[in-house]
């Protein structure tokens, strides 16, 4: 008697299928020139919620891109490059990766909020004293 096979649920076949695309994005990227980071173990409820994601999608991983250094020279090796002469890697200013609340808001207006809080905070406590 052989077992009967079994049937593998929707999310168990996306969560798969949405791998194997990463991986087929993560070889494209490597031969454009970019450097990818599959990663997973995330808090995913956080992340739908802070990216605005629709509750009808999951997000079984997620993939950093971006330019890597040279890996000779970033280890060291012999790639004929000294520390003045590695190339640099185009980046973001920090106003283009950082944001507030939501995507586009602006990290200081949250941070300014926040020192505001703190004092208002700590004028209370010197007025219970």
């Amino acid at each position: 008697v052989q077992p009967m096979p079994s049937i593998e649920s929707v999310e168990s076949w996306s969560y798969k299928n949405a791998a194997l695309g990463a991986m087929m994005y993560a070889l494209a990227a490597r031969s454009h020139g970019l450097g990818t980071c599959l990663m997973e173990g995330y808090d995913a409820r956080r992340a739908r919620e802070v990216l605005r994601v629709p509750d009808r999608y999951a997000m079984p991983l997620m993939v950093a891109t971006g330019y890597a250094y040279r890996e000779e020279a970033a280890e060291g090796g012999s790639g004929g490059y000294d520390e003045d002469d590695m190339p640099k890697t185009p980046r973001l200013g920090m106003e283009e990766m950082f944001f507030g609340d939501t995507f586009g808001a602006s990290l200081d207006d949250v941070l300014n909020c926040q020192d505001e809080i703190d004092e208002e905070g700590e004028d209370e406590e010197g007025m219970e004293g």
